[in-house]
C-alpha cells in the first residue's frame, strides 16, 4: 500500500515537471521575437525632407476697399413749377450733351412772353419817338430820359419770360446714361425736385478711405493696382487722382479717388480693393505645407541636434506668395520637417533632403 502511494507521488512530481518545463520552454520565443521586432520597427527614424528656418524680407502692404463711382455724374431738377408734358428717356438711356430729355408744360410762359413782347415793341417805338422830337427840341431830356428807362424795363422782363421759358426744357449737360428715372410723364414738377440721374460710364473711379496712418504713402499721380472682385482677379492700373484734403474727424480716415482704365463690364457701385505698399519688413516664412493648421491653431515639427521630432505650436500671420508668416514659436536656425502631415512626435528624424535634390553639375 505504501509502495503504490509512493509510485503514484512520483509519477505527480514527474508530471508537474513537465508542465513548469513546457511553460518555460521554447513555445514562448515566437511571443518574444515579435515584441522585439515591434520595438525595432518602432525606432526605425523617418525618413523626411527638412527645411532650415530663414528670415525673409517681404513688402509690406494695407489692402483698403472702396466702391466704384462715375468721375462725372449729376442730378437733373426743374428749375420752375410746372406739369410734365414729355418726358423722352428712361433708365440706361444714352444720351448726348445738350440732347432735350423733359420737357414741361409751357402755354401760360408762351402767353406770358407774347404780352411781355408787345410791352417791349411799344416801349421801343416810344423811346424811338422820344428821341425823334428831342432832337427837334419838341421834348426834354427828362422825357426821353423816361422813354427809356420803360424800354429797359420791358427788354428785361421779355429776358426773363425768356429764360423762363428755357427751363421747361431740360436738357443732358454731357454725354452719358441714364440711371434713374424718378417722375412719370403728367406729374407736377416743382423748383428743385430732382427728375433724372445720369452719369459718365466711360470715366470711372475707385473711392476708398485710407487710415491716417497710410495716407503718407499715396501720392496724386501714383499707379496702384485695384482688384474688382466682379471682374475677377486679374487687378486694374489704377491712378490716384485725387486725395481729399480734408479728413473725418471720427474714424480718422482720408478719402482718395484712383481713377480706373476703361474695362468690359465695369459699372458704378462694384465692391473694389486696392493695395497700398507701405516697404519692407523682415519675418520668417515657411511653406504651408510644413503647418498642421487646425482652426485657428498652427503647429509643425521641429527637428532638434538629437535628430528627434517635436511638434510645437506656433502663431502665424499672413499668408503670402513666398509662404506663411511665422510671428511667434519657432526661431530662425531652427529645422523643421517640410511636410507637416508626415512628422510624428518623439520620432527620430532622418534627413532626406540632400538625397531628394538632383546631382551637381548635370
Amino acid at each position: 500500500m505504501f509502495k503504490n502511494n509512493a509510485s503514484r507521488l512520483r509519477r505527480w512530481i514527474i508530471a508537474l515537471g513537465l508542465s513548469f518545463v513546457a511553460a518555460c520552454g521554447p513555445s514562448q520565443d515566437p511571443t518574444k521575437t515579435g515584441d522585439e521586432r515591434s520595438v525595432a520597427a518602432q525606432q526605425q527614424p523617418l525618413q523626411v525632407a527638412m527645411i532650415e528656418v530663414k528670415t525673409s524680407h517681404v513688402p509690406v502692404s494695407v489692402e483698403v476697399t472702396g466702391q466704384v463711382a462715375p468721375v462725372y455724374q449729376a442730378t437733373l431738377a426743374s428749375r420752375i413749377q410746372g406739369t410734365i408734358d414729355n418726358l423722352l428717356v428712361r433708365e440706361g438711356s444714352l444720351v448726348r450733351k445738350g440732347q432735350t430729355l423733359v420737357v414741361l408744360d409751357n402755354r401760360d410762359l408762351q402767353a406770358e412772353l407774347s404780352r411781355v413782347t408787345a410791352e417791349l415793341d411799344n416801349a421801343l417805338a416810344q423811346r424811338d419817338r422820344m428821341e425823334d422830337l428831342y432832337h427837334k427840341d419838341a421834348v426834354s431830356k427828362q422825357e426821353l430820359e423816361n422813354a427809356t428807362r420803360t424800354f429797359r424795363v420791358a427788354e428785361a422782363g421779355h429776358r426773363s419770360v425768356l429764360a423762363q421759358l428755357s427751363y421747361t426744357i431740360v436738357k443732358a449737360p454731357f454725354d452719358g446714361v441714364i440711371t434713374e428715372k424718378k417722375v412719370e410723364r403728367g406729374e407736377l414738377a416743382s423748383p428743385g425736385q430732382p427728375l433724372l440721374k445720369m452719369e459718365d460710364p466711360g470715366q470711372l473711379r475707385l473711392e476708398a478711405t485710407v487710415a491716417e496712418s497710410d495716407v503718407r504713402v499715396v501720392s496724386i499721380g501714383s499707379a496702384v493696382p485695384v482688384v474688382i472682385d466682379a471682374l475677377g482677379t486679374s487687378p486694374l492700373k489704377g491712378t490716384v487722382s485725387q486725395i481729399l484734403p480734408a479728413g473725418d474727424p471720427q474714424t480718422h480716415t482720408f478719402t482718395i479717388k484712383v481713377d480706373l482704365p476703361t474695362t468690359a463690364g465695369l459699372k458704378s457701385g462694384m465692391f473694389g480693393r486696392l493695395r497700398l505698399d507701405k516697404g519692407v519688413s523682415t519675418t520668417l516664412l515657411l511653406p504651408k505645407s510644413a503647418l498642421i493648421e487646425r482652426g485657428e491653431l498652427a503647429s509643425l515639427f521641429v527637428v532638434g541636434n538629437d535628430q528627434t521630432a517635436r511638434l510645437r505650436w506656433v502663431r502665424i500671420g499672413r499668408t503670402l506668395e513666398q509662404g506663411v508668416e511665422i510671428l511667434s514659436g519657432v526661431d530662425a536656425g531652427e529645422r523643421v520637417i517640410a511636410d507637416g502631415s508626415t512628422g510624428r512626435d518623439g520620432a527620430l528624424v532622418q534627413d532626406m533632403t540632400a538625397v531628394a535634390l538632383p546631382p551637381q553639375g548635370l
